[in-house]
């Protein structure tokens, strides 16, 4: 965006043909006091695309009714996204995606903090170059702050666990941020590196569809906190010079961050290093879109991404389409290039209370959350449910892995906590308390809460049944307002991944798409919340390049084909990581 006629004059009021006035003002001001040489402001707004929780610092602010509160800044009472938590999720970003061994690199941008001498008690601490403020919401017009409550899901039966409950005040999908940040730069020879740097670290923000991304707030395992960043703006300002220091320090803060609201919501990027360009043809290295910008940051910016562009995580996405449908077991069991029948649409109810218009009329309502369209307006559609959803996963990956270790036939409270299946099954699932009262965190996330598309509302209503007459119980009429048919389109990230994991996704697959054993939500015994799995592409991503990806739903349907070629070896390893020894389950091996 190029700058206006009142960025201009906002920028310089004092502006004139006398460099030498200039020069003096910029003595007098910035004359030994030493700070950076260049400073450049960039700009980005984010939307999130998810229920999301950004936690109170606060906690004695529960109050007496027990709902996790959102972090609001104190003088206005808006929600927040503190400084402090977006720097820690863009360090852990670019720390994951350039490896262990370039550290270094990432303390040139966040600083690091030196251990104390033990001489002296005090050590010397690597300042930030980059410097972030405090964003606060922008709510969309049709949401607003909920509370959300929930239920936690036994992955042992699939029923709500008793007393496990939860309540937490959520931002709703269509929130917007504008974040601001400044990167200081100390020394000329380092602009185009620590450039380079910043831009990585923002591409963290770039989005789903590019990778799994930063997730903000809590539960994010469970598809919270899912953001995408709609633009960014870029404006450096050369401190050594006249017009570059009074264009930044001649500004009030509210000058500038009002200035820098307006050029982001434009969404547009500029051709000059008076206005603005996007932050994603930095990172892509396009600085021939800003030429102005390129001979500033000079060779070392495209040095620096040659080094470092490179994401060195190794990871697996697993993309699958499910259908809330049931396949009849004629279809499965159909000869081979027969016309298999289709999958028979089905009921789905995730409850919650039904909403104002109609209260009184049902008693259960399936879940509706916001979600961003494609036009960016926001709509309220029906879900999977993210808790109910994962529950689902998590009781197939346990009981798969209990059958095959030999360990199905005790009780699941008699599971041997150091058997290799239990292991297994915590590292990538998640694990419940142990003594300590500290849970696993699961190792595989969902990458976004599962909207439904397609399908129909559909109002049911049923009678209790006397257990023992078989009668109809009075005054025991219950209606329920389910979804009916639908598809959603759901990713599964994970990190650091073996084959013995990629195996039992392919069985999670083919559990799915078979005839499935497991549903998820209210009904179940009655026939609700069959799922069917269409189409799963297990994808490898790492340093090496985009693998081809495994069309699990082939390898499925096609014991001949090249997708079973490919999975096999996945099935071998989790055999092998899970085989019974001679004297019942091995204990104590790498899960």
């Amino acid at each position: 965006m190029n700058a206006s006629d009142d960025d201009r004059a906002a920028a310089a009021p004092h502006a004139s043909d006398a460099d030498a006035e200039w020069e003096e003002l910029l003595d007098f001001a910035a004359g030994g006091a030493g700070g950076p040489v260049t400073l450049w402001e960039l700009t980005g707004r984010i939307r999130l695309h998810s229920d999301t929780h950004i936690g109170s610092a606060d906690d004695t602010a529960r109050g007496a009714a027990d709902i996790a509160p959102l972090d609001r800044d104190p003088a206005t009472g808006r929600p927040r996204l503190r400084a402090t938590t977006l720097a820690g999720l863009l360090r852990h970003h670019l720390a994951e995606r350039l490896g262990d061994d370039r550290a270094g690199a990432v303390a040139e941008l966040f600083g690091e903090a030196a251990p104390r001498s033990a001489e002296t008690g005090t050590g010397a601490s690597l300042p930030s170059a980059l410097d972030i403020d405090d964003a606060f919401a922008e709510l969309p017009a049709e949401a607003g702050v909920a509370v959300r409550a929930g239920n936690r899901v036994d992955p042992g039966t699939g029923a709500a666990a008793p007393g496990a409950t939860w309540r937490m005040e959520t931002l709703p999908a269509g929130t917007a941020f504008t974040l601001t940040m400044r990167l200081q730069v100390a020394e000329g020879d380092r602009e185009g590196r620590l450039l380079a740097l910043a831009a990585l670290a923002a591409d963290g923000l770039a989005g789903a569809g590019t990778g799994p991304g930063v997730s903000i707030g809590a539960r994010t395992a469970r598809g919270y906190g899912a953001a995408v960043c709609e633009g960014w703006h870029i404006r450096r300002h050369d401190l050594g010079t006249p017009r570059g220091w009074a264009d930044w320090y001649a500004l009030t803060w509210h000058q500038r961050l009002d200035r820098a609201h307006r050029a982001v919501a434009a969404r547009s990027c500029a051709p000059s290093g008076e206005g603005g360009t996007a932050l994603s043809a930095l990172v892509s290295g396009h600085l021939e879109d800003a030429p102005a910008l390129a001979a500033a940051v000079g060779g070392d910016y495209a040095r620096t991404l040659d080094e470092h562009g490179t994401d060195n995580r190794c990871r697996d996405e697993l993309a699958m389409t499910l259908c809330l449908a049931e396949r009849p077991t004629e279809a499965v069991l159909a000869p081979a290039g027969s016309e298999a029948a289709p999958p028979r649409p089905g009921l789905l109810l995730v409850g919650e209370a039904p909403g104002l218009e109609s209260l009184g009329e049902v008693d259960r309502a399936h879940l509706r959350r916001p979600a961003v369209g494609g036009d960016g307006a926001v709509q309220w559609r029906p879900t999977l449910g993210d808790t109910a959803l994962f529950a689902l996963f998590k009781r197939m990956g346990r009981r798969l892995v209990r059958d095959i270790s030999g360990e199905s036939g005790a009780a699941v409270e008699e599971w041997p906590r150091d058997s290799a299946a239990r292991r297994m099954h915590a590292r990538w699932w998640g694990g419940d308390a142990d003594a300590q009262g500290t849970p696993q965190a699961s190792a595989i996330r969902l990458r976004r809460t599962a909207e439904l598309t397609g399908g129909t509302p559909q109002r049911t209503t049923r009678v209790t049944i006397d257990a023992l007459f078989g009668d109809s119980v009075d005054a025991s009429l219950l209606t329920d307002d389910v979804h009916a048919g639908g598809r959603a389109e759901v990713v599964l990230d994970v990190p650091d991944p073996d084959d013995a994991v990629r195996g039992l996704l392919a069985l999670i697959v083919r559990e799915l798409r078979t005839v499935p054993m497991d549903a998820l939500g209210g009904g179940t015994g009655a026939g609700h919340g069959r799922v069917t799995v269409t189409g799963a592409r297990l994808t490898r991503r790492g340093p090496g390049g985009d693998a081809r990806p495994v069309d699990l739903v082939a390898a499925v349907d096609d014991p001949g084909g090249a997708d079973r070629a490919a999975a096999e070896p996945w099935l071998a390893a989790l055999h092998d990581r899970l085989a019974p020894g001679p004297d019942g389950p091995r204990s104590g091996a790498r899960p």
